[in-house]
C-alpha cells in the first residue's frame, strides 16, 4: 500500500454489516485482526494481491448504502461483490470510480454526498437522493484533493462525523442543508479544515438511554 494511505480503512477494510468484516490478506494474523476476532467478530480474508498502484489498492474499495452496493466491477473483489448482489440481495449500483467508498459520504439508507458525477447519475438512476459537490476543499496531504467519503462517517443515526470543519470547503451550505433535511447533524472532530482519513468504519454500536 502507497505509505501516505496505508492506515486507510476503505482500502483495507470492508464491512460487511453485522459481525461480518472482510480484511486485506496482509492483516491476517495481526494485532488487529486479533482484536477483531476476540470482540467476536467473523473475519475473511479474499485471495487477493494488493498494491501501491491503482487498481491494486481498490478491490475492497466498496460501499453499501441501504440496500445497494456502489461499486466498480472493474476493480472490487469479485466473490464478495457476487455474494452481496445475488446472495444478499443488495442492488447493484455500477459505476467506473474504483475508490467507490472514498468517493461516497453515506447520509443514510437513501442519501448520499459525492463528488463524482458519474457515481451521482448512477445512484440518481437507482433512486437514491444524491447530492453532488465539488471536487475541492477536502485535503489529503500528498495528493491534490481528498475524497468526502475518507473525511466523514456517521457515528449515530443522527451525526455525521467529519474529520475537521467544513467552513472553506466550497459547497458548506448546500452540504449543511442536505444534511439538515436528512435530519442529521455535523460533528466536527478537530478544527482543521476537512480531510481524508481514508474514513471511519463504526462496527459496534450501545443503545444510550435519554431518561
Amino acid at each position: 500500500m502507497d505509505p501516505r494511505l496505508s492506515g486507510h480503512a476503505d482500502l483495507s477494510v470492508f464491512h460487511e454489516g453485522g459481525e461480518r468484516l472482510w480484511l486485506a490478506p496482509y492483516l491476517k494474523d495481526s494485532s488487529f485482526s486479533t482484536a477483531l476476532e476476540e470482540m467476536g467478530f467473523k473475519l475473511s480474508y479474499p485471495d487477493i494481491v494488493q498494491s501501491m498502484v491503482y487498481p491494486g489498492d481498490a478491490q475492497l474499495n466498496m460501499c453499501i448504502c441501504g440496500d445497494k452496493l456502489i461499486y466498480n466491477p472493474r476493480t472490487a473483489v469479485y466473490n464478495i461483490a457476487e455474494f452481496l448482489t445475488f446472495s444478499v440481495g443488495l442492488e447493484p449500483v455500477k459505476c467506473r470510480q474504483g475508490y467507490s467508498k472514498c468517493a461516497v459520504c453515506v447520509v443514510d439508507s437513501g442519501a448520499i454526498i459525492t463528488a463524482d458525477r458519474g457515481i451521482a447519475a448512477a445512484s440518481e438512476k437507482a433512486g437514491l437522493d444524491v447530492l453532488l459537490i465539488s471536487p475541492e476543499g477536502v485535503s489529503l496531504e500528498g495528493f491534490d484533493c481528498g475524497f468526502i467519503g475518507g473525511a466523514a462517517f456517521k457515528i449515530s443515526r443522527e451525526a455525521m462525523a467529519f474529520t475537521g470543519r467544513l467552513d472553506q470547503h466550497p459547497d458548506r451550505g448546500v452540504i449543511m442543508n442536505f444534511l439538515a433535511k436528512h435530519k442529521v447533524e455535523p460533528l466536527y472532530l478537530t478544527d482543521a479544515p476537512v480531510f481524508d482519513i481514508g474514513s471511519g468504519l463504526a462496527i459496534t454500536e450501545k443503545t444510550v438511554s435519554h431518561n
